[in-house]
């Protein structure tokens, strides 16, 4: 979906109108999208579980002539292995970089909101999913605030690796997965 269905022209605009209406940032996506989106973001979601799930289970070198060698599993073996603070920043490091992985090898991967950034999103779900036992309701809620904040950043600014350098791929992907964060984690919407 484009900017063209939500009205909202910037962050501003878009808190005020959350706060008027006493909604959340997911509703807003739920009216102007309309019937569907749920769906639509369970099947975003379940692909980005399948290339996390995948890029952890593949060993070997990636295609190229540079015949670099995957990591994720490796690392995703020590992180099970580790406890507090390392394991988990080691087992979302894994999650991230399987799915970097995949998209390395040609694999199916969800642009969120670039190939170039497509591990970062999925990694922070999956880990607070499984560290919190969140439902799939909840992550599908998260995945439409993310998505949001993303076309925000495509309409006032630029997603593109090429226009704006890594930033604009790789800053976009983390205000995404911080805002699905901080939703999860039960923020508001200033606070998202």
């Amino acid at each position: 979906s484009g900017g063209d269905i939500y009205p909202h022209a910037g962050m501003q605009e878009l808190l005020d109108h959350c706060e008027r209406e006493r909604l959340a940032f997911w509703e807003v996506v739920q009216r102007c999208e309309g019937d569907g989106i749920d769906a639509f973001l369970a099947g975003i979601w379940s692909a980005m579980k399948k290339a996390v799930a995948a890029g952890l289970d593949a060993e070997g070198r990636l295609p190229g002539h540079l015949k670099v060698p995957r990591k994720a599993s490796a690392y995703y073996a020590r992180a099970r292995g580790a406890a507090g603070h390392f394991g988990e920043t080691a087992l979302l490091f894994a999650y991230a970089l399987a799915v970097s992985e995949e998209n390395a090898a040609g694999g199916a991967v969800v642009t969120a909101p670039t190939c170039g950034a497509c591990g970062v999103l999925p990694a922070v779900l999956l880990f607070l999913q499984r560290q919190s036992q969140l439902p799939e309701r909840k992550i599908v809620r998260a995945l439409a605030t993310a998505g949001l904040v993303g076309n925000l950043v495509k309409r006032n600014a630029s997603i593109s690796g090429a226009e704006v350098g890594c930033q604009g791929e790789v800053g976009t992907a983390c205000a995404m997965a911080a805002a699905a964060a901080a939703q999860l984690l039960g923020g508001s919407v200033r606070q998202i």
